[in-house]
């Protein structure tokens, strides 16, 4: 362990005087998340939030009986692996929360591709308004996609990343080291990205080419375009729908960074930052949401059961289904449906209670055991 915290100091320090790169890094091949990403508090031009108007309150209480082995389970495993904040929940009850240095309860924990999920919320509030509508086509509502195979897709294929464009990196990601560079200096949207060919043609296939609704494909094309789908329908950026319809209805307590562009449009895969606390409010959000009977309630039941199958277990390999940006039926709680983020992030629920696990990590290498922990913790009467 010792020698593993020292690998992931050294590429931290590389990272963090190196210059910016596209494609996400790993050690020894596993998905990671040095503090300098996970704890940063991202670039100058990101959307800072304000807090809600409406705070939602956290009720802090000791373990149970029935809850004090599980506990005593999530201490040990958060402790033996490069985890840095966890947090198990019934409902607003905080039964256990724990923290590694440098992290700690004001830190800015980095989503990586929970975000993904917060954007499929973003979704249903502009579905549910009227804005939109799961069959609504992208090119008629992003003209500039217009004749593109990714512009033939409807919302309901990107919410299940089936648009039938792959990814062009190893980690799901669309965009070179120089279109980074490129980004970050204000002379690319990510609507340029989505305009140039290599992304926005379907992947060819030994035997045929792919179609929107056919196949599940993992990769950031989807979301991103979703999130420029919300700054047309809804006549303001990304970021500040996020705020408005998701992240103040949560009832944060403290300002959240969410990533974008230059030109306002967001990094609707990934890059939200909030605190821990507010992490575990966007948690029972959903949940709450889930029990409901409104339109917004509906979505998402919807949205965290399987819509299509993750049948080549090129990513999400504990998990046989997809629903709107949600990961479900991990393997061992099939009965789940989790917000996953590369390095290992996770906010876990499921359909029977209000029991959630809400982690952010250095490297995701002990994803099984937290499942396993996870189907313990939502067993629990």
């Amino acid at each position: 362990m010792t020698r593993l915290i020292a690998k992931i100091f050294v590429l931290s320090c590389i990272i963090a005087v190196g210059p910016s790169f596209a494609e996400l890094p790993t050690l020894n091949g596993i998905p990671m998340t040095p503090d300098q990403a996970l704890l940063g508090q991202g670039q100058k031009w990101f959307y800072h939030t304000k807090i809600s108007n409406n705070v939602a309150q956290l009720n802090y209480r000791e373990p149970n009986s029935s809850e004090l082995k599980v506990v005593n389970q999530a201490k040990s495993l958060f402790n033996k692996n490069p985890a840095k904040a966890i947090a198990l929940f019934n409902g607003d009850q905080i039964v256990y929360m724990d923290f590694k240095e440098p992290a700690n309860k004001s830190s800015f924990l980095l989503s990586q591709s929970i975000a993904k999920t917060v954007n499929s919320m973003g979704v249903g509030k502009a579905i549910c308004s009227g804005k939109l509508s799961l069959e609504d086509v992208a090119e008629k509502i992003v003209p500039e996609l217009q004749g593109t195979d990714l512009g033939k897709s409807k919302v309901r294929d990107l919410l299940r990343m089936s648009s039938g464009t792959s990814a062009i990196n190893r980690d799901s990601g669309i965009i070179s080291d120089e279109q980074y560079k490129e980004m970050a200096a204000g002379r690319l949207s990510w609507l340029d990205i989505l305009k140039t060919e290599k992304v926005n043609s379907f992947h060819q296939g030994v035997f045929n080419t792919r179609k929107p609704g056919e196949y599940f494909d993992y990769h950031s094309t989807d979301p991103i375009l979703l999130g420029m789908i919300l700054n047309k329908v809804t006549g303001m950026t990304y970021a500040k729908w996020i705020e408005q319809e998701v992240l103040f209805p949560a009832g944060i307590g403290h300002e959240a960074i969410i990533g974008q562009d230059r030109f306002g449009f967001g990094n609707a895969d990934g890059q939200i930052r909030m605190t821990l606390e507010d992490w575990i409010r966007f948690a029972n959000w959903v949940k709450k949401n889930e029990l409901g009977s409104d339109c917004f309630a509906n979505y998402v039941k919807e949205a965290s059961k399987t819509q299509i199958v993750n049948a080549q277990k090129r990513e999400g390999k504990l998990y046989d289904g997809y629903g709107y940006l949600i990961w479900t039926e991990n393997a061992r709680l099939k009965d789940s449906y989790w917000a996953v983020g590369y390095g290992g992030q996770r906010i876990a629920w499921n359909h029977r209670n209000q029991r959630m696990l809400v982690v952010f990590s250095n490297i995701e290498n002990y994803m099984d055991e937290l499942s396993w922990l996870y189907k313990d913790w939502a067993n629990l009467e």
